[in-house]
C-alpha cells in the first residue's frame, strides 16, 4: 500500500482509529507514542516524509486525552478473557456437582429395603 493511500485511510477513518486506540491501556498508548517518535527520528535522519507518523501521533494523543477525560476502560486482553472463561467453567462445574450430590442424597432417602432384600423406589 502506498504512503499516500495509507495517509488518506488514516484521515478518512480518524474517529474509528481513535476509538480503537482508546481501548488500549495508557501504558500501551505511551509505548505507541514512543515508537512513533523513534520512527519520526529515523524518518528525519533519512530525510523522508513523516506525515503519516504525525497523523498517527495526533490520533494516539487524542485517544489518550479522550480516555482520560471519559474514564474509558481498557479492553480486556486475551489472558483476561481466558481467565474469565475458566472461572465461568469452574463455577458451572461446581454448580453441577452440587446438583448431582443433592440428587444422590435425595435418591438415597427414597430407597427403602423391604424384608425380602429387594429395594423399592417410591
Amino acid at each position: 500500500m502506498s504512503k499516500d493511500v495509507r495517509i488518506q485511510l488514516a484521515l478518512d477513518n480518524w474517529d474509528e482509529y481513535v476509538n480503537t486506540l482508546t481501548k488500549l491501556s495508557d501504558k500501551e498508548l505511551v509505548k505507541k507514542l514512543n515508537l512513533i517518535d523513534i520512527q519520526a527520528q529515523i524518518a528525519f535522519k533519512n530525510k523522508t516524509s513523516a506525515q503519516l507518523l504525525e497523523i498517527w501521533w495526533k490520533q494516539t494523543v487524542e485517544a489518550r486525552i479522550l480516555k482520560a477525560e471519559n474514564n474509558i476502560a481498557d479492553a480486556p486482553n486475551d489472558i483476561e478473557i481466558a481467565i474469565a472463561d475458566i472461572e465461568a467453567i469452574v463455577s458451572k462445574t461446581k454448580e453441577r456437582q452440587e446438583i448431582i450430590e443433592s440428587t444422590q442424597k435425595f435418591l438415597k432417602h427414597k430407597i427403602i429395603e423391604n424384608t425380602s432384600g429387594q429395594t423399592k423406589l417410591f
